[in-house]
């Protein structure tokens, strides 16, 4: 009789991990995810999203999110990758493809009540061709916004 009140409370302790696990998890996001899909002047496709996010660090914990994805199967390639927020650069850096393609991820500063307009640009060093992407995220009051 002992161990069946012993099995029943660790079952009831984890489904209350879980349901607060799961709780805390969905609140994280401020806001909807940005999209969007393009080519570049060769023809590379490429995503690009951005969102409101409270995961920055301390003292200014709102940021907007940016992630940039290049759809390249080739591996080895260059590119100079650019991000910038109503056009201040906020990131640079070279990249070399994989057979996946590339991923970039970094975030700025959340500016309160302002559309920020956040591009990411590329710039692949053997073949030549660029990519501009760019998405306008609105503020959103809940998120520092």
């Amino acid at each position: 009789m002992r161990y069946k009140h012993m099995a029943a409370g660790l079952v009831a302790a984890g489904l209350l991990t879980l349901v607060m696990t799961g709780t805390a998890e969905a609140k994280r996001p401020c806001g909807p995810t940005y999209e969007q899909d393009g080519f570049g002047t060769l023809g590379t496709a490429f995503t690009l999203k951005s969102k409101h996010d409270d995961d920055g660090p301390a003292g200014s914990p709102f940021v907007v999110g940016e992630e940039f994805e290049i759809h390249t199967n080739v591996a080895g390639q260059i590119w100079t990758i650019t991000f910038a927020d109503n056009g201040k650069v906020f990131f640079t850096g070279d990249d070399v493809s994989t057979t996946t393609g590339i991923r970039e991820q970094h975030a700025t500063a959340n500016q309160p009540g302002v559309t920020q307009h956040m591009t990411a640009d590329a710039r692949n060093h053997t073949t030549g061709e660029t990519i501009h992407g760019f998405l306008d995220v609105l503020p959103v009051p809940g998120c520092g916004g």
